[in-house]
Parts: C-alpha cells; sequence; structure tokens
C-alpha cells in the first residue's frame, strides 16, 4: 500500500498525537506519585563504554529530584523516530546535526570509528594500514537502520578504497557485534572505545576511515519543554560531557593508529 500525500501527512500527524497522548498519561501518573513533572530520555545503547552518560544523569537527578527521569537504552535509529513521533523528550544517541532536520541538537563528543578485530588468533598475516587489508575479511557489519548516517559514510570509504566487504552477519546493536567478533567471527568498523577493557581485542585507526561520530543530546525541534532546557543546561555544566575521542592516538603514525588501550 502506498499512502497519498494527504495520507502521509494524516498518519505522521497521528502517531505524533497518540505519542502526546502517551506523554500526558506518563505525566500524570508521575505529578500522581508526587513528582512535579517527568522526562523520558533515549540513550545509546554502548553507553557502558561512556561513563560521562550516567554522569549527566546522576546530576540531573540529583539537582532535580522532583522530576521523573525515565531512561530508555535504544539505538540511533529508532532514537530519532521516537523523538521525532514524541514518544521520547530526548536522545543521547549518534546522530550528524544534519541528518534529522526534525532535530534540535547540543554536540556532546566525539567518537572515532576504528576497525576492530580479534588479536589472537586473528586472521591477518599483519598490522592493517588499510581498509584495502581487509578485502576478502568477514565483516560484521550493523544494520543500516541502525544509524543510517555512519551506514553510509563507512560504506562511502570502502568504494573509495575499492573495497567491496565481505559481509558474513548484519546485527541491530554494536554489543551484539562486539561480541560476535570476540569469537573470532569476523572484524567490525565501530567506535574505538569499544575495544576497550578486553585484551582479546583490538582497535586499528586507519587513515583511510576517517569517520568520526557525534554524540549529540537531541530533542524535536521548537520543542518547548523547560525539562529537556534543563537537562541541556546540566550538559553543558559538565562541560559537555568531555569529548572521548582519543588525542593520544594522534601521536602515533599516520598510516596505523593502534588505540593505546589495546596492550601489545
Amino acid at each position: 500500500m502506498i499512502l497519498t500525500r494527504a495520507g502521509e501527512f494524516l498518519y505522521d500527524n497521528a502517531l505524533r498525537l497518540v505519542a502526546d497522548v502517551d506523554n500526558v498519561a506518563k505525566k500524570t501518573k508521575a505529578i500522581a506519585e508526587g513528582y512535579a513533572d517527568s522526562l523520558s530520555i533515549g540513550i545509546t545503547t554502548i553507553h557502558p563504554y561512556i561513563p560521562s552518560i550516567s554522569g549527566v544523569i546522576s546530576r540531573f537527578r540529583a539537582q532535580y529530584p522532583d522530576i521523573r527521569l525515565a531512561l530508555e537504552s535504544m539505538l540511533s535509529g529508532p532514537q530519532s523516530t521516537a523523538i521525532v513521533q514524541g514518544s521520547i523528550d530526548a536522545g543521547l544517541l549518534f546522530i550528524e546535526p544534519d541528518d534529522e532536520p526534525l532535530l534540535d541538537t547540543l554536540p556532546i563528543g566525539t567518537f572515532r570509528m576504528a576497525v576492530i578485530m580479534r588479536r589472537h588468533p586473528g586472521f591477518l598475516d599483519k598490522a592493517p594500514t588499510s581498509l584495502r587489508d581487509f578485502d576478502g575479511a568477514p565483516y560484521i557489519r550493523f544494520k543500516r537502520d541502525s544509524t543510517p548516517g555512519s551506514y553510509d559514510r563507512i560504506d562511502r570509504y570502502f568504494r573509495d578504497a575499492g573495497v567491496t566487504p565481505h559481509i558474513v552477519q548484519e546485527c541491530h546493536d554494536d554489543i551484539t557485534i562486539r561480541g560476535l567478533v570476540a569469537t573470532g567471527m569476523g572484524y567490525a568498523i565501530m567506535p574505538s572505545i569499544l575495544a576497550a577493557g578486553d585484551d582479546n581485542l583490538i582497535a586499528y585507526e586507519l587513515d583511510d576511515l576517517p569517520v568520526y561520530c557525534p554524540l549529540m543530546l537531541a530533542w524535536r525541534k521548537g520543542c518547548k519543554s523547560p525539562e529537556v532546557d534543563l537537562l541541556c543546561r546540566v550538559a553543558m555544566d559538565a562541560g559537555q560531557l568531555a569529548s572521548e575521542v582519543e588525542e593520544q592516538a594522534s601521536i602515533l603514525p599516520s598510516q596505523q593508529r593502534v588505540l593505546l588501550f589495546s596492550k601489545s
């Protein structure tokens, strides 16, 4: 079935109305339970690897105990949709500022994408210096609807390198992909921080893969929520969560940047 323009308008606004009714119900319940108001936030599924996110959440709860805070772990793509439709008030997600014109955003941090693979046994004879070194190697990737912007940028760099990736598995979330990489199923391209804390994983930042993922606090464009404004203030007061790009990596040889937390 294909909707007409009028049908698309009706469908989109019907979803928003349903979400608005749901939000009214949530806020009513929060007030009935003694809270002054409520705020629902989506958070990236890799938040355990970004401690500063929990720091902002804790700071908000401490400063505004009368606001009921509801958290939902969500992928960036679904988060963006949920914010636009009004299912959640705001979100901490990976998105380029221009990827979703219906959202307003506040920059929080920037994360370098890297090739992550199992350290031992590896499937390469030597440390990679280019995407071309992975031509024919088993590739585990995230589905496009998870984070469309990053998906398309990575594909573009594969094309520029003249490589057609050998995809053996697609997954919705980075945590699942990380687990499959750890078993030796293949390599993945993910935020380099996901190799932290696991001696069995190693991350390579390649010169022909200059992809950076902006972490944003996002909310619906034109939203006049006092609670969202308070959340923005908390994020800014916390130093906008402090960018967690590994600056030390820039001092390594330009052809090969192996993250400093990956032990030799």
